[in-house]
């Protein structure tokens, strides 16, 4: 949950029996690697006859601190520049062979286009939110959709922070920019680790706020996004997202 908050909806009516199981098999496999490794200490203590006389407590809060602290010391300084309260005052370093400047005039676009190929996708989500909810971020997301080619590898965690951003519930059910789903859908690309995070994330929002339908991709759309080649789990789940489309279309 806290290296990876985008995975778990804050909204309790978003989270689908999928996510349950999920956390419930995170949950699960955690305890197990603790349990696994008290076992180890105690059977190499006993082989050893060595006995510490340690409150279970230290390494059980040892156990809870560090997930958080790993948080903390996660590029502190990459996260403090993208979460800044002003996109427009993030410099991120320059990579060696960096294109040249695409053409806009906005500065906030300029910085979210030169972040690096590495950046955190999360972090760039953040830094989404304050772009495109200050005045003007319609513009904002067409100068992108013109500008990043929904195939570019050194965009990808751009590709990604929008998906991120178009699909969180906070931004989406005030539908602060209407068509954003649609365009998260176009900046996917053929990607299908993309695709299938987009149709993950789109199919549990439209289930429990079917009247965003009109932000979203067409079902069509979605449906010849499908390819014979694409892994079973992204045919899957697109056809969920599309038939979830249709229903909520007709729904109204």
């Amino acid at each position: 949950v806290v290296m990876h908050p985008a995975k778990w909806p804050r909204d309790l009516s978003l989270w689908t029996g999928q996510i349950v199981v999920a956390a419930a098999a995170q949950l699960a496999v955690n305890i197990l690697i603790v349990v696994f490794l008290f076992a180890v200490g105690r059977g190499l203590s006993g082989l050893e006859g060595l006995r510490l006389h340690v409150s279970p407590l230290i390494p059980v809060a040892l156990s809870f601190m560090a997930t958080p602290l790993s948080r903390l010391v996660s590029d502190p300084d990459k996260a403090e520049a993208i979460g800044r309260a002003s996109v427009s005052e993030i410099h991120p370093p320059k990579a060696a062979n960096a294109r040249p400047p695409e053409t806009t005039s906005d500065e906030m676009v300029r910085v979210l286009l030169d972040l690096p190929p590495d950046a955190d996708a999360m972090l760039i989500a953040d830094a989404l939110d304050v772009a495109l909810q200050a005045p003007d971020g319609a513009s904002r997301l067409r100068d992108l959709e013109a500008l990043v080619d929904p195939m570019d590898p050194d965009r990808r965690a751009l590709r990604e922070a929008i998906i991120f951003w178009a699909t969180d519930p906070r931004w989406a059910e005030a539908d602060v920019l209407p068509g954003a789903a649609e365009s998260a859908f176009s900046f996917a690309g053929n990607d299908p680790v993309l695709l299938h995070l987009f149709a993950h994330r789109a199919l549990d929002l439209i289930r429990a706020r079917p009247g965003l339908w009109t932000s979203f991709p067409d079902a069509i759309d979605v449906i010849s996004r499908i390819e014979a080649s694409s892994p079973e789990n992204l045919q899957m789940a697109l056809s969920a997202l599309a038939a979830a489309l249709e229903a909520a279309a007709g729904s109204d």
